[in-house]
């Protein structure tokens, strides 16, 4: 009798401590949603999240032609994947992977832009639907690995764990060991001693099959969780979408007795104290084995909803996201919503880098080609990368770094930061032709207007070929009305491409050992060279630099 009391005591101190820990989770919860709205993103995402998110993006992509979506290297020029984790403020998983594949799809069209906007303009402007909605969501949190999607296939394909019966047989003994106990106390200890080497052992051999079925029972018993604690606002644009989310989370109906069993089992469950004391009990019992096995009976005929329900909440998650950032961009140097014309040109006004500490605004106007000189350091890729990411996050989020931006619907293309491939065998000017070589092939071959970003064309090759190679490859992309901008150092290109190409340059100034840059574009070509100077600036022997500057000399009066 004492020690049922004494295990009653424990039972209502663990409950007690339970709702403790909950609300101090709450507390945390939304101090964390206050604390890093509009401020840069801190995540630091495992290699394994890194490449789940691939994995999911080129499922998505599997389906969309070239130009429809921004490749890796243009992702990878642009640096984009920094701004994506300076945007990640998403508070689940579904979100995460919603932001990440946006980022990189161009198909969206005007309409959908718009209507995403209103969404995300709405939860900026109602800050308590805002913090209700992040609240609901943060309780979905992330995983270690793997996606719902990927988990649903393995769990829609799968027969059955074991028979449910099995695990329920097993968890009788320990009634029968219990009431042995007051007759045959020793042979009982014996029997239960059997019991639990039998069930611990079962459950780790058959859970290491059914790891990927319990992590996606446990990730939509945590999405059909929050259906009732998802705020309520009709008649808005993110209000009847959340309404779409509640509908279907109560269709789905995969809450059972064991729920608690099974969003704490699984590679991808939570730490702390009960989810620790639901791992136990899941090795002695079986709980989670046995809720999956009969859900897994259930689930096939839920799978649309559960698709459509990660979809919604995480599309919420997402323009959650985009409403920090706006503000972390307006604390930063301004944004501005894209306007979008029928027109083939851009024009970008007071457009910076958001990866950039202090970064330095420029205007961008081209609706033909545009041949960016000046000298090293001088700010030309930085340009480029400005304008790139502006009119990416135009066509994806609807949120431009700049005061304003106008230009139709691109398909957008980069190739800015080439490198040779060791393990692919390529050469660097090898590997230059493929990166224009997918530009020439999207000139013609996409319905939307191409924009496209060349830094040092052909650099890789000798002088007379990089320059004439250079001139015949920027006429063809603008007889094939893309619009392009260009850099480089060859000074010749500035006159051979003069009849369809504007020049602009960034300079300098040099003053004895110190030099600086405006970063401000300027009018026509370069007319400057700092190249010697920097030597000089890093301490370099005076014979090397007189030797230099004496043998530029005579290069320029022989025009080599």
């Amino acid at each position: 009798m004492t020690g049922l009391v004494f295990l009653v005591i424990i039972i209502i101190l663990l409950a007690i401590n339970g709702r403790r820990l909950q609300n101090e989770e709450k507390r945390r919860a939304a101090a964390f949603i206050r604390d890093s709205y509009g401020k840069a993103s801190v995540k630091n995402l495992s290699e394994e999240r890194r490449k789940g998110l691939r994995l999911l993006l080129e499922e998505h992509l599997a389906s969309k032609s070239s130009g429809e979506y921004i490749d890796d290297l243009t992702w990878s020029d642009t640096g984009m994947e920094d701004i994506f984790l300076q945007m990640d403020n998403c508070f689940s998983a579904p979100g995460e992977e919603y932001l990440f594949r946006q980022l990189h799809d161009l198909t969206l069209s005007k309409e959908e832009l718009i209507y995403n906007d209103s969404v995300i303009s709405e939860l900026s402007e109602d800050e308590d639907l805002r913090e209700k909605l992040s609240l609901s969501l943060y309780r979905l949190g992330f995983v270690k690995s793997g996606s719902l999607p990927g988990y649903l296939n393995k769990i829609t394909g799968s027969g059955h764990i074991l028979n449910p019966f099995f695990h329920i047989l097993c968890d009788i003994y320990y009634i029968i060991v219990a009431v042995m106990a007051f007759y045959l106390p020793v042979i009982a200890v014996v029997f239960f001693v059997v019991i639990v080497l039998v069930q611990v052992s079962s459950y780790f051999s058959i859970r290491k099959k059914a790891d990927d079925i319990l992590s996606g029972f446990s990730m939509i018993v945590k999405m059909t969780s929050i259906a009732d604690s998802l705020p309520v606002k009709k008649d808005s644009p993110a209000g009847s979408i959340i309404e779409e989310l509640r509908a279907n989370l109560k269709k789905i109906r995969l809450n059972t007795s064991f729920s608690s069993f099974l969003v704490n089992s699984g590679s991808n469950s939570s730490a702390g104290l009960f989810s620790l004391v639901f791992t136990y009990l899941n090795l002695l019992f079986h709980f989670d084995l046995i809720a999956a096995e009969f859900l897994l009976r259930k689930i096939d005929s839920q799978k649309e909803t559960v698709l459509s329900s990660y979809d919604k909440a995480g599309f919420l998650d997402m323009c959650l996201s985009i409403a920090s950032y706006r503000v972390f961009l307006e604390n930063k140097a301004g944004f501005v919503r894209p306007e979008f014309s029928a027109g083939s040109g851009i024009i970008i006004k007071n457009g910076y880098n958001p990866l950039l500490e202090e970064p330095v605004p420029n205007d961008a106007e081209n609706a033909g080609g545009l041949l960016i000189t000046g000298s090293n350091a001088s700010g030309k890729s930085t340009y480029m990368r400005m304008i790139a990411v502006n009119a990416i996050l135009a066509q994806t989020v609807s949120t431009c770094p700049a005061s304003f931006y106008g230009a139709p619907l691109f398909s957008i293309y980069s190739s800015i930061a080439v490198n040779d491939s060791i393990l692919k065998g390529e050469s660097y000017f090898m590997a230059e032709i493929n990166s224009l070589k997918r530009i020439v092939d999207a000139s013609g071959a996409t319905g939307r207007p191409v924009i496209c970003f060349i830094d040092e064309i052909f650099k890789g090759t000798n002088t007379s070929e990089r320059i004439a190679a250079a001139m015949a490859v920027l006429k063809y992309l603008r007889e094939k009305n893309v619009i392009v901008f260009a850099a480089t150092h060859d000074l010749e290109l500035t006159s051979l491409v003069a009849d369809c190409y504007k020049n602009v340059h960034f300079s300098e100034h040099i003053e004895g050992n110190d030099i600086s840059f405006t970063y401000k574009l300027e009018e026509g070509p370069s007319k400057s060279r700092n190249a010697i100077a920097l030597l000089r600036m890093k301490g370099f022997p005076e014979n090397v630099i007189l030797e230099s500057e004496k043998m530029c000399s005579v290069l320029d009066d022989s025009d080599v």
